[in-house]
């Protein structure tokens, strides 16, 4: 029962997760879309007396917003042109109207809710000073509900100078087109920059594994060229003779070679392995070289070939020669009166034996430690 409850709920996740990973998609992709505003313009003007109208794809609504159409008069703050005050209010001769404010000082969320406290039902903010007809994405999640859009600041300071000189101003908002961010200069060279970055790792990690692989086919090559030379040079140290019409293997039944089952025959060569089992040497040699082990019993021989060098190498280092010691002693009694003393002994020693030092002095050999104080002393 566990391991179907345990199945049950594998197959549920394996179900699941791609659902998550779609809506994950989806939320990203849906993030990453933004919504322009067709804006239209209507006021008459004064000194013609004639109507003049306008419309441009030229907003931008914000990530929170209602993406629905709007239309009324415009009217600024009475104040605060930047409706970041608490006590921000607005004057609307008619209704519907639409709140222009100038983009600074506070947050979009803050402008658009002390529009929506006094009744608008459209919130249009224009960008700061400098920028031209330059728009952003605003984001104003705790002011969500409402129509919300930014323009260029060009078109909203002209809009704002109209109403100042008294000018009624009517704006219609429409839903236009979706754009991606992705469109953009920036998302363009950050997707082409990432594209090359994804492109290279992968292809410095296949290039390492490639690197990788070629070693490792490089060592193995190395060690089948080693096996190979020792297996060569185990072979050719092991026993080969000719057989005579006497010796036993000659045409009898019960032996034959292991590798050709053929009978071993008068005159032919055979090879003795050091487990004592013969073959026909144009047999056993082929074999040898890509398996060194006894066809019948396994026994390897490159094993025993290990085993001789090593004994060889420990006969050759249990003796060796230890170099002369050549050690002179003058007495402290015959210093002013006789000539230097020399004596050489050769002395071969064994391995961990220390080097043995003969003296001419016994008083020296007794007391080395006491004797160096006095050659000091004296020399002083």
């Amino acid at each position: 029962m566990p391991s179907m409850e345990l199945r049950r709920m594998s197959s549920s996740s394996c179900v699941w997760l791609p659902v998550l990973v779609l809506q994950c998609c989806f939320q990203l992709s849906a993030s990453l879309i933004y919504w322009s505003a067709y804006v239209e313009l209507r006021y008459l003007d004064r000194w013609t007396n004639e109507t003049v109208g306008s419309m441009c794809e030229c907003g931008v609504f914000g990530a929170h917003s209602l993406l629905e159409s709007a239309s009324g008069g415009i009217v600024l703050p009475n104040a605060d042109p930047l409706a970041c005050s608490r006590n921000t209010t607005f004057t609307a001769p008619h209704e519907p109207w639409i709140a222009l404010i100038k983009k600074g000082n506070c947050t979009y969320t803050r402008k658009i809710l002390a529009a929506r406290r006094n009744g608008a039902s459209a919130v249009v903010i224009y960008n700061i000073d400098g920028t031209g007809n330059n728009t952003n994405i605003m984001s104003h999640p705790d002011a969500d509900g409402v129509v919300a859009i930014m323009i260029g600041n060009i078109q909203g300071t002209e809009i704002t100078n109209l109403i100042k000189s008294g000018t009624y101003v009517y704006m219609k908002i429409t839903v236009a087109n979706p754009y991606g961010l992705w469109s953009g200069a920036t998302w363009a060279y950050a997707l082409s920059f990432a594209f090359i970055g994804i492109t290279a790792i992968t292809l410095f990690y296949f290039a390492f594994l490639f690197i990788k692989r070629m070693y490792r086919n490089q060592q193995l090559r190395m060690q089948l060229r080693e096996m190979k030379r020792v297996a060569e040079s185990a072979i050719a140290q092991l026993e080969v003779r000719t057989l005579r019409r006497g010796d036993p293997e000659v045409d009898s039944e019960d032996t034959s070679c292991a590798v050709c089952t053929d009978s071993f025959q008068h005159n032919e060569k055979v090879t003795v392995l050091p487990c004592r089992h013969l073959y026909h040497k144009k047999c056993i040699e082929p074999w040898l070289l890509e398996h060194p082990t006894c066809p019948i019993c396994k026994y390897n021989i490159l094993k025993s070939k290990m085993d001789e060098e090593s004994s060889e190498q420990r006969s050759s280092s249990d003796v060796s020669f230890c170099p002369p010691v050549v050690m002179t002693v003058t007495s402290t009694h015959q210093r002013h009166t006789s000539d230097v003393q020399t004596a050489e002994n050769h002395v071969y020693c064994e391995m961990g034996v220390q080097t043995q030092h003969i003296y001419e002095n016994p008083a020296f050999e007794d007391e080395p430690q006491t004797l160096e104080h006095h050659n000091i002393n004296n020399q002083m």
